[in-house]
């Protein structure tokens, strides 16, 4: 195989999407095994791993000083952020299912009224500057994450809502992916463009899933689950 150098001022390319499109590549000439991978088929690789998606246009220019994974507070604010308080929790596994340890994880997102904390967001709502926006953790021995947050809002598009989702980026010890994770039984998801272009499949790759509360999650929160396929780690 020829090395594939992805374009560097292209943001929405990320390591994942060019390895995966090589792994295919590979696979039509290993009689449709993927680099030996027993059952793994070109045809069924989109189904196992998460998705790459674009980064989006409001990726945080400036990053706020607080950047821990409690997005519903700022350090030395008075008050939370505004909105259904979200704990968000996961893995970080590779094709074999194994955790990845030490894996950086960003996320990004729009506040409770559907607004990033981002100049190039100029819609007319209110901005909740106790939101945090933006938050990043490291994956533990078992590979898992965890955040506190918001359920976004849904915002204006000229086709229509954005439905709610959280930005994700990756860095494994080996792939770098940019993805989206979406909200279970929201209304808006049928009619989202950005969701509806992936396969079913792949779909269910990006949704999260409901999750008892914990004893040490607030009672009143939600509690979602999403685990993170990398491809190589």
């Amino acid at each position: 195989l020829q090395p594939v150098k992805p374009r560097a001022p292209d943001m929405h390319t990320n390591q994942q999407d060019i390895t995966r499109r090589r792994v295919l590549k590979a696979a039509l000439g290993l009689g449709g095994m993927v680099l030996g991978v027993p059952g793994l088929t070109a045809e069924r690789a989109n189904q196992r791993f998460t998705p790459p998606m674009t980064r989006g246009p409001f990726y945080p220019q400036i990053k706020p000083l607080d950047q821990d994974a409690d997005l519903t507070v700022l350090s030395g604010a008075r008050q939370h952020a505004q909105g259904q308080v979200v704990h968000l929790t996961g893995r970080i596994l590779d094709l074999d299912g194994k955790p990845v340890p030490g894996a950086r994880v960003a996320i990004w997102q729009a506040d409770a009224h559907g607004h990033y904390h981002h100049p190039g967001d100029r819609q007319p709502t209110a901005v909740d500057g106790n939101f945090q926006g933006f938050g990043v953790q490291t994956t533990d021995a078992q590979g898992r994450y965890r955040f506190k947050t918001i359920k976004p809002g849904a915002y204006p598009l000229m086709t229509g809502l954005r439905t709610p989702h959280i930005h994700f980026e990756i860095e494994g010890q080996n792939d770098l992916v940019v993805t989206q994770m979406f909200f279970p039984g929201e209304a808006l998801n049928a009619d989202d463009g950005l969701l509806q272009a992936l396969q079913p499949a792949q779909r269910e790759l990006v949704m999260a899933r409901r999750m008892p509360i914990a004893a040490d999650m607030d009672p009143r929160a939600t509690h979602l689950a999403w685990d993170i396929i990398l491809m190589s780690g």
